[in-house]
């Protein structure tokens, strides 16, 4: 066999023995734990704050990435509303509240943070680091 019909098979062996490896490594890279917009919203302080996070890696344009997905990782069903059955103490602890939205463990989420009860309240420091 010529040099020059050798070559070509050579080219595809070498793409075929290459493609298997990045395709596995592609998989291998986890997704983010954490992909998340968050709105905080306080009426005695100053205008609205909005953050991206993002967890594993850790970062975003929040001001401690860290300790806010230390929390979201510690914490992760704070991100769902208390039940409307939850006997909850009527408490209001602040007038602040916030918006998450984004991804979580890949999947979507609309969760609304407010201190208007003891149930409430519990969500809301549980993720505390998050507000900022």
């Amino acid at each position: 066999m010529s040099v020059s019909r050798l070559l070509p098979a050579l080219a595809i062996a070498a793409a075929l023995a290459a493609a298997p490896a990045s395709a596995s490594s592609a998989a291998a890279a986890p997704a983010a734990t954490a992909d998340l917009t968050i709105t905080v919203h306080d009426p005695l302080g100053s205008a609205v704050r909005q953050y991206q996070l993002t967890c594993d890696p850790d970062g975003g344009t929040h001001p401690r990435p860290k300790a806010a997905c230390e929390a979201i990782r510690t914490t992760p069903e704070a991100v769902k509303p208390v039940p409307p059955t939850t006997n909850c103490r009527d408490v209001v602890y602040g007038p602040e509240r916030a918006k998450v939205s984004g991804l979580l463990f890949g999947v979507p989420v609309t969760a609304e943070f407010r201190r208007t009860d003891s149930c409430e309240e519990a969500r809301w420091q549980a993720w505390l680091p998050v507000w900022g």
